[in-house]
């Protein structure tokens, strides 16, 4: 399957002013990226799509709890079949959090990607 490419939520032009498509291991990746940067219940189309962003911005972190969410997130993109590490930093400063996962396609592909989630 074939996508369109978003790069901050907009559409991409290649040099010649067409659009840019993405092979299926750049499709997944962008997939788990939208899951991931969404946060629960906000999508009213899916209200169970995305992380629940609340548990990354508690005042105590629970990294095990956050890395689980992260986990559970990564999953809900059928075509991941395992999920190989998740990396994640907080810039408390800017408000932003940094996810770094890798993960296996059902294809047997590996899917690398990180992911930046903007608090505000």
């Amino acid at each position: 399957m074939q996508s369109l490419r978003l790069v901050d939520d907009d559409l991409t032009f290649d040099e010649r002013g067409e659009l840019v498509w993405m092979d299926q291991v750049e499709e997944i990746a962008q997939c788990v990226q939208r899951i991931l940067s969404t946060n629960k219940g906000e999508w009213f189309l899916n209200p169970s799509m995305g992380i629940r962003f609340s548990v990354f911005f508690e005042k105590i972190p629970n990294w095990d709890k956050m890395r689980e969410e992260i986990r559970q997130g990564i999953f809900q993109e059928p075509r991941i079949q395992t999920v190989e590490s998740i990396d994640f930093q907080a810039d408390h400063k800017h408000r932003i959090l940094s996810i770094q996962f890798v993960a296996t396609a059902n294809t047997g592909e590996e899917i690398s990607q990180e992911v930046k989630i903007h608090a505000g």
